[in-house]
């Protein structure tokens, strides 16, 4: 597949459907993520109607930091201590120092103060409605980039290239792990109604850089002796240890043990399998050189709002596109809901469907309905705003501003285009 790089993608990006850049220039060293501290994150949500005063039918609001913590685990935590279950508006990077807004889902939770968990602590805010994804506008990063060369042309090509909407808005690597592309392929087998192997992948498969135990532990779920692989993984693989517990329990209970996986993480395998179909689908897009910045006729399409990192309603394809250049072109994630309308896109779409074997009728999983998904649209390129960059004695800064579910990392890979991901702090 051609790409406007002087390079190609590595084995990596492939397993998650990234199979281009949409920027010139080659490999560069850098790294991140040093420290938790060089990668932040910070929600930009609307918190107008958080209140002081505790009243009924309101709920409290936390403002949680965390860092090393993936969110739903502090989610959990969080829970026993305020006896409710949590709301929040995304998942959010486990490496990385992130404020984010969580929230009582039951108006009867109790309202300390300040908490203090594993990794994070919470400062109550005020009381509203529950935390929902709806409620946030985008996320705003301060990233280092520890380097010892001059990347300052590569830096401006990449946020020039933002600028002007030319940056493919890819799911990040986070979105499906770098440690063997499981949560894909473990999705993948979901939406197949294959359990017994989405299982099989979460418990058995060896993945990177995990310890001797783990490894070990992993053995020992092939073989299914999931009661002697339990106590072998670590206090932080308790996904690993509820599903194969409950398996040597109850041997062949394959739903069963997936949902002894939190539900955000549950239906995370099956969003990671969309997302590489999607993926894969923008990669051919952009390396036959389609328009990826402003939405043409017959395109799906939304308005561009104030602000520039959110965007309004879905418009069909046979609704006129304004002329004003605000018309952003969307893509469709694959879902029970997905239809072929033959914009520019769908086409792409729907040869990407068929070479995968699967049917958009397959996401809907009647034997997990939890699981199951309904498919959208997403803007084919990323929404970014305030992008600045100031060099330091360990490399150069980087600040912007993202659209909600969108990735600081896919930015960063257009200035690095990393070998190894992995190894350069992605």
């Amino acid at each position: 597949m051609t790409t406007t790089a002087d390079v190609q993608p590595p084995p990596v990006d492939l397993e998650s459907g990234l199979l281009t850049y949409s920027t010139g220039g080659g490999r560069r060293e850098g790294s991140l993520r040093t420290s938790f501290g060089d990668f932040q994150v910070q929600e930009l949500i609307s918190l107008e109607d958080v209140v002081q005063t505790r009243s009924p039918g309101l709920v409290p609001i936390y403002k949680v930091t965390k860092a090393g913590v993936d969110t739903p685990h502090v989610a959990r935590e969080m829970a026993a201590m305020i006896k409710s279950e949590v709301n929040f508006a995304g998942l959010k990077d486990k490496n990385a120092t992130v404020v984010q807004y969580m929230s009582a889902r039951s108006t009867r939770a109790s309202a300390p103060a300040e908490l203090r968990g594993n990794r994070f602590e919470a400062q109550l805010v005020g009381f509203s409605r529950p935390v929902t994804r709806g409620m946030l506008t985008g996320n705003r990063f301060r990233i280092l980039l520890e380097t010892t060369l001059d990347l300052s042309e590569d830096i401006e090509r990449c946020y020039a290239a933002c600028r002007e909407r030319r940056v493919a808005n890819f799911f990040g690597y986070q979105r499906f792990g770098l440690k063997g592309g499981v949560n894909r392929k473990a999705g993948k087998a979901i939406v197949e109604k294959d359990f017994a192997k989405a299982v099989g992948l979460i418990l058995a498969e060896q993945r990177d850089g995990e310890g001797e135990k783990a490894k070990e532990a992993r053995r020992l779920c092939a073989e299914e002796k999931y009661r002697d692989a339990v106590p072998l993984f670590s206090a932080r693989q308790d996904t690993e240890r509820r599903v194969a517990h409950h398996l040597s329990m109850k041997p062949g209970a394959s739903i069963g043990a997936l949902r002894k996986i939190s539900i955000p993480i549950r239906r995370l395998l099956v969003n990671s399998y969309q997302a590489y179909l999607f993926n894969l689908a923008l990669s051919r897009a952009v390396a036959e050189g389609v328009d990826i910045a402003n939405a043409r006729s017959g395109d799906n399409w939304a308005q561009l709002k104030e602000g520039g990192l959110t965007v309004g309603r879905v418009h069909g394809v046979k609704e006129e596109v304004p002329g004003q250049g605000t018309a952003i072109p969307l893509i469709q994630i694959v879902g029970y809901a997905y239809r072929n309308y033959g914009s520019r896109f769908d086409g792409v779409l729907a040869r990407v469907i068929q070479e995968e074997g699967v049917s958009p009728g397959s996401f809907y999983i009647k034997e997990a309905e939890e699981m199951s998904s309904e498919g959208g649209f997403r803007p084919a390129p990323l929404l970014s705003g305030d992008l600045s960059c100031v060099r330091e004695e360990r490399g150069f800064v980087l600040e912007f501003s993202l659209g909600k579910g969108e990735y600081a990392t896919v930015l960063l890979r257009e200035v690095l285009k990393p070998e190894e991901p992995k190894f350069a702090g992605f």
